[in-house]
């Protein structure tokens, strides 16, 4: 009997010095929650915006072929790109079928561009045009927020992960920011992005 006394009376002063003891220790910070903001569908609704350029119900073949041509990409692939998404022939991408798109995007954006320039027969001139329509502000580098746009146009669907792990890829003197040469050797890369 008294060992079980001794123990339930130890128990319950040590279940009242617990929150005096709590109350001593410093609060612990809690851990931000990483999130994956804005959402894969505001990223949808935002590519749909920049792509919809007379902000109607559809995006046109045309508006399509625009918006892939400001980021540096011409000709086959995009006309590929575009059947994959337009079942039903139209011509037009509604939303629907735009959003099909985004959730499923370009998969392998190394290999859409390796396509894309090795039909334009990867010179020089075709490259420097991609990188320019890629580097926004015109500073002669590719920053994490222009990668995004990218990203967002191509790709909405992308999360934080993905933008990060192609940036690393692109970014060999990891300065954080992609030049001219490092976007060339990772476009010409034959053996897709490097792993670091």
């Amino acid at each position: 009997f008294y060992p079980c006394l001794f123990a339930t009376c130890h128990a319950f002063l040590k279940a009242k010095e617990l929150p005096k003891a709590a109350e001593r220790m410093p609060a612990k910070e809690k851990k931000k929650k990483r999130t994956n903001k804005p959402s894969p569908i505001e990223r949808m609704k935002e590519a749909f915006g920049i792509m919809n350029l007379d902000e109607d119900t559809n995006i046109s073949k045309e508006e399509f072929f625009k918006a892939m041509a400001s980021l540096g990409l011409e000709g086959k692939e995009v006309e590929n790109l575009f059947r994959r998404f337009d079942p039903d022939k139209s011509g037009f991408l509604d939303k629907e079928e735009f959003f099909a798109y985004a959730a499923k995007g370009t998969s392998d954006l190394h290999a859409l561009l390796k396509r894309g320039l090795a039909a334009a027969d990867e010179n020089e001139d075709t490259i420097l045009k991609a990188f320019e329509a890629w580097d926004v502000n015109q500073d002669g580098r590719i920053c994490k927020d222009e990668l995004e746009r990218v990203l967002v146009m191509l790709n909405p669907a992308f999360t934080k992960k993905d933008l990060t792990k192609l940036m690393k890829a692109m970014d060999e003197n990891e300065d954080g920011e992609i030049d001219y040469e490092e976007f060339t050797t990772w476009i010409c890369n034959s053996h897709g992005p490097r792993k670091k």
